[in-house]
């Protein structure tokens, strides 16, 4: 025996899908964004980061060379 549906309840159904589609897609957009932004808050971290070591090992060897120097020279 088929289920009758009134107009309302028809209405209702098609409202709730299109929710669910568009909590589906906000959901997905709302992962894309954290992606972008992890992956750009790891890339400025990591820059900076190389950025300072870099700078600190070239204190050390400016340092080691001339204890170096001043030791042979």
């Amino acid at each position: 025996m088929a289920k009758m549906v009134s107009r309302a309840q028809g209405r209702r159904a098609d409202a709730s899908r299109a929710a669910r589609r568009w909590g589906m897609r906000w959901r997905a957009a709302q992962a894309a964004v954290e992606y972008l932004l992890t992956t750009l808050i790891l890339v400025t971290l990591f820059a900076g980061l190389y950025g300072f070591l870099q700078n600190q090992l070239r204190g050390l060897f400016i340092l080691a060379g001339t204890k170096i120097l001043k030791t042979y020279y």
